[in-house]
């Protein structure tokens, strides 16, 4: 049974909070270490201090302002293909984006339909797609999206039209980490690097999900989540037992 993203994230709060988690609205715009192994956490209202700090900042896509666009979402206008492209088999389906995310949906696509277009609405490729070859590939401008009570196809600006089954839009993401640049933590194209336990390159900080560069899926996100809590409560344990002996 289907559940709404406001009502899995209220449940994850409920859950939370049943374990006594504080909840702070703050916009973060620095982290960073001090001489005693603490992590500080400097937001626009307030400062915080931490032993450990798991970054889960997530990945917001890029605005894509094309008439149309919000009317058929749901109505034949997605934005995972792992989740809707068995729905599109064997159909006509274009892909709206031109950076390595939509080169990842691209390739999820393509197995389920061979009839695959990849509209860049006029920005410059990010990859390499002539390695595609049952791609089409169409980087004229999108003038607007049209249908009736479901899709039936893009116009572009050149007054040109096709037609299409479903549309996946993968229109590059923005970097909803950027106070890692200020904090010295290691990027790469906007996205966390981090090691095997999603530590970033900076001790005691680590991140997970999107931000990392994962799948961009709830269950990805959720399995780093579990792996960067796994590898700070390991590490708390380890400091715990170094404490006890000296004292």
């Amino acid at each position: 049974e289907a559940i709404s993203a406001e009502k899995l994230l209220n449940e994850g709060v409920l859950q939370a909070k049943r374990f006594n988690v504080d909840f702070v609205e703050d916009e973060i715009v620095m982290l960073q270490t001090d001489e005693e192994n603490k992590v500080l956490v400097k937001g626009l209202k307030k400062d915080y201090t931490a032993s450990y700090a798991i970054i889960a900042a997530g990945m917001t896509r890029k605005s894509l302002n094309v008439p149309g666009l919000k009317d058929f979402e749901g109505k034949g206008i997605s934005y995972c293909v792992t989740c809707d492209g068995f729905f599109f088999r064997n159909r006509k389906v274009a892909i709206i984006g031109y950076t390595k995310f939509a080169e990842h949906e691209l390739n999820d696509l393509l197995m389920f339909t061979k009839q695959a277009f990849l509209i860049t609405n006029g920005k410059e490729l990010e990859f390499d797609a002539s390695v595609y070859k049952e791609v089409t590939v169409i980087d004229k401008p999108i003038a607007s999206i049209y249908g009736e009570d479901t899709i039936k196809g893009i116009s572009f600006k050149d007054g040109s039209n096709e037609d299409f089954d479903g549309i996946f839009v993968a229109y590059g993401t923005a970097d909803a980490s950027s106070f890692c640049v200020k904090s010295g933590i290691a990027t790469e194209k906007s996205r966390i690097i981090v090691d095997e336990n999603l530590m970033t390159n900076i001790d005691r900080i680590y991140a997970a999900g999107d931000c990392i560069g994962s799948y961009m899926q709830v269950a990805a996100a959720v399995a780093d989540g579990a792996i960067a809590a796994r590898s700070v409560t390991e590490r708390l344990k380890a400091d715990r037992k170094t404490a006890r002996k000296k004292d």
